[in-house]
Parts: structure tokens; C-alpha cells; sequence
């Protein structure tokens, strides 16, 4: 296939990724209320449980296939082809061979799972059900991760978004299918999945045939030797997602136990929206991961910051607006969306989860030193310590004050904020060996960006007099979108930088 030059690359799979997200928010948009409405929210709770479960067994396969990417990618761009198909080929055996050790752990707790947590007794039999297909699909994902390189090593991603815009269709096709026409169960949902992530895993085969016809599954190619070098640099990646896991992933699990049922269903749906918003962070700021990757190949410091700096406030233009709309506006939206639940607590715990994004909207970009540069360790450990300090004090306010699920919810936040604004920025720096606030100007900058938004969005708020419908709902955020995009280029841009743009968007108006 034609090479796709670097400034076309980064436009289609800017939109290709867009698209994948507004698909996939579409989804969650129209299925959630469907689904609470008919399942229960106590049962579609278990649906983000069984998943932050699963989040659990990542722990033991991340390191293997955190870096594989990267050192693929490297070997096949300094023209290492008999190494990059050793990796390939190690990986993907390596994660054939664990499926058995994972399915022996995981049968007989899922077997179990009544006596673990707090289910309902009439939800017992679809809930287990559930948490298979949910395990089945994980087994699927592991398979298809080293698949998933050919679009990085090419920089073509859009070829990833269009196969998961293909696999959403699906989704809603199936779920549309079985909901219509069978009696209502949450199992369902982790059928739909299975089959969905097997047809995506079929499409990245396919990819990896065409984009990179010399990488290639062969017996003579796999070394286990190359498996040990793997993990031994990606167990830092394991510890970083016991991290995460302890920070988030446990969120579900505490308050079924420590609450209530009721309560983590409610949870799950304030979580819905942030995740979103997460999984557009991580896209947008993975479309610049081959760029980067390449340049740390070649040695090019100067061209791996200027594309971080590139890539901050490409992510941070899209998810300040996106974070200021639903704090001021996020409780119309939820009146909207799921009348049925409590409206108040849900856009209360969507505000308090939504706190994390005011530096983590800017900074998550910088996380791609540490994979790139391959210096973990030190990351890894301390968010670690973080998230120990954030079980701890959990339980603590838990047992001592009145907090509540608003305790479980916002911990790690508050936490994740000052982790986001000390310590990433300061280590990206060390690892890169420039100097230590190169990249504060920007952080502080979009701070400051995000509080003159909301400063106008409540202005606009303000101004809302309109019965509350979707249509009104629509037309505020477009207008607040807009304004949004405004201040944006004004305040978070800097004078060359609106140059560039202002340049760019005439030389395509031109043509």
C-alpha cells in the first residue's frame, strides 16, 4: 500500500478515530437506559464488574504485550525483520500457552461467584453466565493483541478505527437481535462481545497480511528467550496495572461488598461517559505513538518533544470541551439520558470522576515516555505506592466518616491529579534528559484554559431557558462546542501555533 505522508496519516486517523468514538458513545448512549430499564441497574452493574475482573487478569499478560508494539516496531523500522518476526511469533505463542493457566483460576471463581460477591439470587445464573463470555472475550483479545501492531508499525490506525466501527455496527445489530426477539439477559451483553472482538481479531489477521506480508507466524521464529526479554521489560507495565487496578478497578468490587449492589450499578453508569472520554484521550494520544516510537529509533530527542508537545495540546483542544460541557451541563444531560435512575447522585459521582481530567487531559500524553524510552520502573513504583495510599483510604473514610460511595469514587482522583501534575511531568523530563519544566507552560496553560471555558460555558448555562428536550440539549452544546473551540484557540494555542492552524485551514479551503 502507498505511504501515507506524516500531516494526511495524522488527519485520517484523527477522523478515523472520531468516528470510532462517536460510534461507540452512540452505543453507550442509546443502551444504557435501554438496558438499565431492562435488566435492572443492579444487573447491568455486573456487566463494567465483570470487566474491571478481568482488568484483574491483565495483570499477569500486560507485560508481555505492553511492549511488544514497541520492540516490533523498533526492530522492523532499523530494517530487523528476522528479529521483528521473533517477537511476533514469541509473543503470540506465549499467549496461546497461558489460556489454559488463566481458564483454570478463572472457571471455578466464576463457579463460585455468589459466595464472593453480593448477587441476587434471581440474577445468579445470567450473571455467571455473563462473567464466561466476558472471560471467552478476554481470551479472544489476547490472541488478537500482536495483530493489532500492523496498523501501528504502518501508521495507518485508521485501519484499526474502521474495523472497530465495523464490530460496533455489529454490536447494536446483535444486541438489537437478541433483546428483540429473546427474553431480557444480561448475558447477552458478553455473547454480543465474544462475537463482536472474534470478527475484529479476524479483520487485524487481515491487516497484518497486507501491510506487512513479512511478518509472518513461523515455528522457526519463536524463542522463549525473546518471551523472558519481553516480560522482563514489561513486568514494570504489570506493576503499572496493579496500579490502575487498585486505584479504579476495584471501585465495583468495594461497593458491592462495602455498600450496596444498588449503589455499584449506579456507579457503573456515572463511570460510563468518563470511560468514553478516557478511551478518546488514549486514542487521540496513540495516533502519535508511531511518530514517536520512530524518532526515539533514530535518536531524534528534539523531534520526540516537539511531537509530545504536538500531542498535548492536540488531545487537551478536545477534552477540555468535552469535560466543561459535562460539568455544567451534565446534569440536563443525565435527566435526559436516564430519567428512571437518580439523577442527582449519578451526576454527582460523574463530576467527582470527572475531576482527574483537569491534568490528566493534558499530561496522559506524557505517559508515552516511559513505554518508548523503556524507563518503567521507576513510574510504575510509584503509582503503585499511590494506589495503595488510595485503598487505605478508602477504608479509612469508609469506616470513619458519612462519604460513602462518594469516598470510593473520588480518592483516586484527587490523588491521580497531584501524580499527574508532579510527578509525570518531572520524570518524562529526567527520562528524555531535557530540561525540567519544559512541559509546565503547557499543563498550566490548559488549566487555566479549562477554567476561563467554564467560566463561559455556566455563562452560557445561564442563558438556557428552554424546556429541557434533546433538541434544546443539542443546540446548547454546539453553541457551547463552538465557544468552546474558540477560547481554545485563543487562550490554549499560542501565537505560532494559531498561525499554523489559521494556515492549514485556508490552504484546504483553497483547494
Amino acid at each position: 500500500m502507498k505511504e501515507l505522508g506524516k500531516d494526511k496519516a495524522l488527519i485520517i486517523n484523527t477522523i478515523a478515530s472520531f468516528v470510532t468514538f462517536v460510534v461507540g458513545l452512540g452505543i453507550a448512549f442509546f443502551f444504557t437506559p435501554f438496558l438499565t430499564d431492562t435488566v435492572g441497574e443492579e444487573a447491568y452493574g455486573f456487566v463494567s464488574l465483570g470487566n474491571n475482573v478481568i482488568n484483574y487478569i491483565t495483570i499477569l499478560t500486560v507485560a508481555l504485550n505492553s511492549v511488544a508494539g514497541r520492540f516490533i516496531t523498533i526492530e522492523y523500522h532499523q530494517g530487523k525483520k528476522k528479529e521483528a518476526n521473533e517477537y511476533f511469533s514469541s509473543v503470540l505463542m506465549a499467549n496461546i500457552a497461558i489460556i489454559p493457566v488463566i481458564l483454570a483460576v478463572a472457571v471455578p471463581v466464576i463457579l463460585n461467584a455468589e459466595k464472593l460477591l453480593d448477587i441476587p439470587v434471581e440474577l445468579e445464573e445470567s450473571v455467571k453466565l455473563l462473567f464466561f463470555f466476558i472471560l471467552f472475550n478476554f481470551i479472544i483479545t489476547l490472541i488478537s493483541t500482536v495483530y493489532n501492531v500492523a496498523t501501528f508499525i504502518t501508521n495507518r490506525l485508521y485501519l484499526s478505527s474502521i474495523a472497530n466501527i465495523v464490530t460496533a455496527l455489529l454490536r447494536v445489530f446483535l444486541m438489537c437481535l437478541l433483546f428483540g426477539m429473546l427474553p431480557p439477559n444480561v448475558a447477552y451483553i458478553g455473547i454480543v462481545t465474544c462475537i463482536c472482538t472474534f470478527v475484529g481479531l479476524v479483520m487485524n489477521m487481515y491487516y497484518t497480511r497486507l501491510l506487512v506480508p513479512d511478518i509472518r507466524l513461523k515455528k522457526c521464529y519463536v524463542h522463549w528467550i525473546k518471551v523472558k526479554e519481553l516480560i522482563s521489560a514489561g513486568m514494570w507495565n504489570s506493576i503499572s496495572r496493579l496500579s490502575q487496578v487498585l486505584s479504579d478497578g476495584l471501585d465495583l468490587v468495594i461497593t458491592n461488598i462495602w455498600i450496596s449492589a444498588y449503589l455499584m450499578g449506579e456507579l457503573s453508569i456515572a463511570q460510563q461517559i468518563p470511560t468514553y472520554i478516557s478511551t478518546l484521550t488514549n486514542t487521540l494520544i496513540n495516533l502519535f505513538s508511531p511518530n514517536l516510537t520512530m524518532y526515539y529509533a533514530k535518536d531524534d530527542t528534539e523531534a520526540v518533544v516537539k511531537e509530545l508537545k504536538l500531542s498535548m495540546k492536540f488531545s487537551s483542544f478536545f477534552v477540555n470541551i468535552i469535560f466543561c460541557i459535562l460539568v455544567i451541563f451534565g446534569k440536563y444531560f443525565m435527566q435526559l439520558w436516564v430519567p428512571n435512575q437518580d439523577v442527582n447522585l449519578i451526576y454527582s459521582l460523574l463530576v467527582v470522576i470527572m475531576m482527574s481530567l483537569l491534568v490528566s487531559g493534558v499530561t496522559t500524553s506524557l505517559n508515552n515516555v516511559f513505554l518508548v524510552t523503556n524507563r518503567l520502573k521507576v513510574n510504575s513504583i510509584f503509582w503503585l505506592i499511590i494506589s495503595f495510599t488510595n485503598v487505605l483510604l478508602v477504608f479509612i473514610f469508609l469506616n470513619t466518616t458519612s462519604l460513602g460511595i462518594y469516598a470510593v469514587a473520588g480518592v483516586s482522583k484527587v490523588t491521580g491529579i497531584l501524580g499527574n501534575l508532579i510527578f509525570v511531568p518531572l520524570y518524562a523530563c529526567k527520562c528524555l534528559k531535557i530540561k525540567w519544566n519544559t512541559f509546565y507552560p503547557i499543563i498550566f496553560r490548559y488549566i487555566g484554559t479549562t477554567f476561563i471555558m467554564m467560566i463561559v460555558f455556566f455563562g452560557i448555562k445561564r442563558l438556557y431557558v428552554l424546556p429541557i428536550n434533546w433538541i434544546t440539549f443539542f443546540v446548547v452544546c454546539v453553541i457551547a462546542g463552538f465557544a468552546g473551540c474558540i477560547v481554545n484557540f485563543f487562550v490554549l494555542l499560542n501565537h505560532t501555533e494559531r498561525s499554523i492552524m489559521k494556515n492549514k485551514i485556508m490552504a484546504r479551503v483553497r483547494k
